[in-house]
């Protein structure tokens, strides 16, 4: 018997493995700013939401800064190369594998919603989603607004729905929205801090390949 009826994903970092290519673009960004390098565990210890206290945290001055500049480069690299990203381990199967039982499964990203349409279908997995909602900028701000609109436009239950993600922002939304929640540990933050963060109503694992006993099956 399903767990849930609905899966409510997270897409970058949860599906798509793009947190290299966010090193990348944080070091070319730091480098002008003469600050430490960073690698994929000192990103995760320190990226989050708002995007511009992750930024305070990499030592940005906004007084002497301007985000929407900061913005523009991150955009600007992140397009060029984001192709070269590919979907996490076990993405494929097991959005597969939830559409095979009967999962209904949607997207909802911080991210401008024409880009993440875009390269859902460039990696050929639109077609697993009844919806994608995103936001109209690229100032990667709450998605709990989208949610709340996703949950209502397609009358959904929440007590059969659960949000996948990467990130404690993620926990955050699904909170406000009133659904269970399940972190994956191989995005934008770490175990620990993934863990330090999740209640009664949420799960954290180190991977997709460890959801599917848990998503389809009662204990």
């Amino acid at each position: 018997m399903n767990r849930y009826s609905n899966v409510i994903w997270d897409w970058n970092g949860t599906l798509l493995n793009d947190v290299a290519l966010c090193v990348d673009i944080a070091n070319s960004i730091l480098s002008n700013h003469n600050q430490t390098r960073l690698d994929i565990k000192s990103y995760r210890s320190v990226f989050g939401f708002p995007i511009t206290e992750y930024y305070e945290k990499l030592g940005i001055d906004f007084e002497k800064e301007s985000f929407e500049q900061l913005t523009r480069k991150f955009i600007t690299d992140y397009n060029t190369d984001v192709k070269k990203s590919r979907l996490q381990n076990h993405a494929n199967n097991m959005l597969y594998t939830l559409k095979v039982a009967g999962i209904t499964q949607y997207v909802l990203t911080a991210a401008y919603k024409k880009d993440a349409l875009h390269l859902l279908e460039h990696y050929d997995i639109l077609k697993y989603f009844k919806m994608v909602e995103g936001l109209d900028n690229y100032r990667a701000e709450s998605k709990i607004d989208r949610g709340h609109h996703l949950l209502k436009v397609n009358e959904i239950d929440k007590t059969k729905t659960v949000l996948i993600g990467d990130t404690i922002h993620d926990l955050e939304v699904a909170n406000e929205l009133g659904v269970h929640c399940i972190l994956v540990a191989n995005g934008h933050q770490s175990f620990e801090r993934l863990q330090s963060a999740a209640n009664k109503n949420t799960r954290v694992l180190a991977n997709l390949g460890l959801l599917k006993e848990f998503m389809l099956y009662y204990d």
